[in-house]
């Protein structure tokens, strides 16, 4: 499995991770926010 299958096009595992973004920052707009840079990164 590729590192990248994390990314399933708003499935579970993303919102698993925006889920935890936003346990982390509180705030709904900062979390989608962070969330669509992280996806877009291709390295580690």
């Amino acid at each position: 499995m590729p590192p990248d299958a994390w990314r399933d096009n708003g499935g579970l595992k993303e919102q698993q991770i925006k889920a935890t973004l936003y346990g982390i920052l509180q705030d709904v707009e900062q979390s989608e926010r962070i969330f669509l840079i992280i996806r877009e990164q291709l390295e580690y």
